[in-house]
């Protein structure tokens, strides 16, 4: 009986160790398949590390910074008085929340306010304002501060609503405020940042992870990994596709031309049909633009802006965008509207009628409940010789600004920094990495999360998107091209450019003399 002991307990043994060399040799060979060459963003081959691993170690980093504001910074209980504007109404409560619901990143943003409440010894008062349901950001900025009636302590505006009040005298200039500082990790948007003002000696604006709205509202691009798997393969490649550099518009031309399906039968295209992607001629078209690279504008060595966009590249993109809107048939062009956006096209994607859905990140909350899996990919590049993909900041996104009448500038500014760093040590981390990555696209790939991190770190804008408005349309041209069916860029542009420049001429002027 001993001896059967013994013969059971020795291959006990001798399993355990094989199970642990074999452990060891599948670690091992993880590692040299993470570590192989890919292709970075910029085309160049780089050894790159295990992306998770990477993940896990700015976590690390992220949890044992320290917060910049000093300790024993406080300010008495002040109320701080917050006019706070979004496009959308449930876009108010990624920003305001009134309790912990045991939802991920409600219950985060939740925590964050209350910390950075008791850090300081400030209260806040959201005054919320839905732009569609009839609320007025400059009439209500302007008018306070026209009366000197120092309603508000902070103002989070709507990027193209709040940028045309730049020269109207009524922001306070944060170029030298107390405690925020630009070259800090929780600011990564500071190009963006220099895009909205002329000069380097003024900054009305804020932007960036501190709005978990700034990032929903950056555009990418979702692909249906079942359609993908039935018309090309595995959908993987589509990833590799990205990371190789060879995402372009010519490619994604070349593969909606083969996507389309007369579904019902009717023997014509119409909306009931499957294609390679949905499109409206509005918004979407801002993307495809500024994502190709596209450059309305550049900067003197003074930081002052000029008109580049009438160029051959333009006019190349114009014809691109053109021929895919128009004259592929596995492309169908919609009615602009923001239902076409978030219903009607997310529809299609979830019922398996598309390839491609083009949006921005919040797309995904709209797919939580998608039976079938896809992943999330950058607009296209112009050509292979592009050297990174690019993710345009749409014009609804936030921008923080305190008001002249402020008399409370040294707490605003001290709250601005601190909510910055919680948001990127808390709130980003909650949404970015756990519903992002995992809960809202289901995708375990680390290409996947290398794209994702990819369309974040490149986001960009353009000074003539910006204040489109006050230039003649110059930054939105493309739309009107496009909603036209013209692909006349030179001849649109002639049209228009005398004005735009004049008005640019009158914007610097207003801009350095008055405004800053």
């Amino acid at each position: 009986m001993k001896q059967i002991k013994r013969q059971i307990l020795l291959l006990i043994f001798i399993f355990i160790l094989s199970l642990s060399v074999i452990l060891i040799f599948s670690a091992c060979a993880k590692d040299d398949n993470s570590n192989k060459d890919i292709k970075n963003d910029d085309n160049s081959v780089t050894d790159n590390e295990n992306p998770k691993d990477e993940a896990a170690e700015d976590k690390e980093e992220t949890t044992d910074i320290k917060n910049p504001i000093p300790e024993d910074v406080k300010f008495g209980g002040e109320e701080i008085r917050i006019l706070h504007c979004t496009y959308f109404e449930n876009e108010i409560d990624f920003m305001h929340v009134d309790g912990e619901i045991g939802e991920i990143v409600n219950d985060t943003i939740y925590k964050r306010n209350l910390k950075v409440q008791n850090d300081l010894s400030v209260s806040f008062n959201f005054i919320d304002i839905v732009l569609q349901n009839g609320g007025d950001f400059q009439r209500m900025v302007k008018n306070s501060i026209k009366s000197g009636s120092d309603d508000y302590d902070m103002l989070i505006g709507v990027q193209y609503d709040c940028v045309q009040l730049a020269t109207s005298n009524v922001y306070a200039n944060l170029i030298n405020a107390p405690y925020i500082d630009l070259d800090k990790p929780w600011w990564p948007a500071k190009n963006i940042q220099e895009e909205l003002v002329i000069g380097k000696d003024v900054l009305y604006f804020l932007g960036g992870d501190i709005s978990l709205n700034f990032i929903r509202n950056m555009g990418c691009a979702f692909f249906n990994k079942q359609v993908y798997l039935e018309n090309f393969g595995n959908p993987d490649e589509m990833y590799k596709l990205v990371l190789d550099g060879k995402w372009t518009i010519d490619k994604l031309d070349e593969m909606c031309k083969s996507m389309y399906k007369d579904l019902n039968g009717d023997g014509k295209p119409d909306n009931d049909d499957q294609y390679g992607c949905g499109v409206i001629t509005n918004n979407l078209t801002d993307h495809f633009t500024y994502a190709a690279g596209v450059r309305a504008t550049e900067r003197d060595e003074n930081g002052v802006p000029y008109f580049i966009m009438n160029s051959e590249k333009t006019v190349s993109f114009t014809e691109k965008l053109h021929s895919l809107f128009y004259n592929n048939e596995g492309v169908r062009v919609f009615v602009s509207a923001e239902e076409t956006n978030n219903i009607l096209i997310p529809d299609k994607f979830r019922n398996n009628e598309l390839l491609f859905d083009f949006g921005w990140f919040y797309i995904s909350e709209i797919l939580r409940d998608m039976k079938t899996d896809y992943g999330i990919i950058p607009f296209p590049k112009y050509d292979e010789s592009q050297i990174s993909y690019l993710s345009l900041a749409h014009d609804i996104v936030p921008l923080y600004c305190v008001p002249q009448t402020c008399e409370k500038t040294e707490a605003v500014c001290a709250i601005l920094e601190s909510m910055a760093f919680e948001s990127y040590k808390t709130v980003v981390p909650a949404y970015y990495e756990i519903a992002l990555k995992l809960k809202y696209t289901r995708d375990t790939d680390d290409d996947a999360f290398k794209i994702i991190d990819m369309i974040h770190d490149n986001c960009t804008t353009d000074f003539a998107y910006v204040y489109n408005y006050t230039l003649n349309n110059v930054g939105l041209i493309m739309r009107e091209l496009m909603a036209a069916k013209n692909a006349d860029f030179a001849s649109r542009y002639e049209k228009i450019e005398t004005k735009a420049q004049a008005n640019l001429e009158k914007l610097i002027d207003t801009y350095l003399n008055n405004g800053g």
